[in-house]
């Protein structure tokens, strides 16, 4: 999944600092000791000092671009709340050494795993549409925007570990912090986690395998219906498509996540019908409106019905209409996404129950659901 990997690169990329390197100290503990300390204060070109190529050395993906004022900020917010115990000397041979810190900060791989959950939904229901560069700006955005969220959160869950930090010493005899898992988990806490999530296979995919998994693909197989307008008032509602679409090369991860919405397992191609409309209060009073409540497909002489606010089969689960509730005049963008049995060429009409509108404080009807038909033409 194209989001999934520009989530995976803009989370560990843009974790590098573009930092001068210098001198370390002759002594294994107090290079640790200055590092963290520097990592505390918020001393970031100090802190670059103490480690093999600098803080930049924390990349783990090289080829995509470094985002240094999100790092910054990243490391910045980490720091308020890091904690350390002093350094101590395990083991020192030759050049090389190990030293053991107990470090208390944030949990970094909390802070992102609940950051995928509540966006890789976005991720995964775009996954069958179109990809372009403000859909995939907008995505970042979301991204770092509900990162710093839980970071931000007073009740952000704290992670005190023992790490021990790997060094060897340069040209001129400093003990320098090798630049390893060791050493992103010190300033990241249980980033390893991320990487275990995503899976460190992904990105050391070989062209063969690359080649084997087909990109996953779209096709609209007939539009039904466009920008049809009604009223649910105070609600002004546009359905701005209606449309069969049929989704090629799904993945069997993916295959395995869409099973939650279908009553059986689905294949590599499976056909699904797709919502797309636009809901505006019109008044200034707080509007509950259920949005698109049901589809009914009608061929030869059977019907499949799908059941979305109570049987949750909307894939798409990501959208602002997914809240009801409208504080005043404002509007919302709606998608639904519902995988089906029926053949779209055989379907002769569609029925759509465009859901009601509540007052949100009393609960008082203000206009009942309505059905709405389509006659379908093959």
């Amino acid at each position: 999944m194209r989001k999934k990997s520009l989530f995976a690169s803009m989370l560990f990329t843009g974790i590098s600092l573009s930092l001068l390197t210098g001198c370390g100290a002759a002594n294994p503990a107090d290079t640790v000791d200055s590092f963290l300390t520097a990592i505390q204060d918020g001393d970031y070109e100090k802190a670059g000092t103490f480690v093999e190529g600098g803080i930049e050395s924390l990349a783990t993906n090289e080829d995509a671009p470094v985002d240094e004022d999100l790092a910054l900020k990243m490391v910045d917010k980490i720091s308020e709340d890091y904690k350390f115990k002093k350094p101590e000397e395990v083991s020192t041979t030759d050049d090389e050494a190990v030293v053991a810190a107990e470090i208390t900060s944030i949990d970094f791989g909390n802070v992102m795993t609940s950051t995928m959950a509540e966006v890789m939904p976005l991720a995964f229901a775009n996954a069958f549409e179109e990809q372009t560069t403000a859909t995939e700006k907008a995505f970042e955005e979301l991204t770092e925007k509900t990162m710093f969220k839980y970071l931000n959160a007073e009740d952000a869950l704290m992670a005190t570990r023992t790490v021990e930090l790997n060094l060897k010493k340069d040209k001129e005899g400093n003990y320098k912090i090798v630049a390893d898992d060791n050493l992103t988990d010190a300033v990241f806490a249980n980033m390893s986690q991320l990487e275990d999530l995503f899976g460190e296979g992904e990105s050391e995919a070989t062209a063969e395998d690359a080649e084997a998994q087909p990109e996953q693909t779209f096709e609209v197989i007939s539009v039904v219906a466009e920008n049809k307008k009604y009223d649910v008032s105070p609600v002004n509602v546009t359905i701005e498509e209606l449309s069969f679409k049929k989704a090629m090369n799904v993945s069997e991860e993916q295959q395995n996540d869409l099973s939650m919405y279908t009553d059986e397992p689905i294949g590599e191609e499976f056909t699904y019908f797709y919502i797309k409309y636009n809901a505006e209060n019109t008044s200034e009073k707080d509007v509950t409106f259920t949005g698109i409540n049901e589809v009914v497909l009608f061929s030869e002489g059977k019907q499949e019905k799908i059941d979305i606010v109570t049987d949750w089969k909307d894939f798409i689960d990501y959208d602002e209409a997914q809240d009801p509730d409208y504080y005043g005049a404002v509007s919302k963008e709606g998608e639904v996404g519902v995988i089906i049995k029926t053949n779209p060429s055989k379907v002769e009409k569609v029925r759509v129950v465009v859901g009601e509108s509540r007052n949100t404080e009393s609960y008082e009807t203000l206009t009942e659901q309505q059905n709405v038909e389509f006659e379908v033409k093959n």
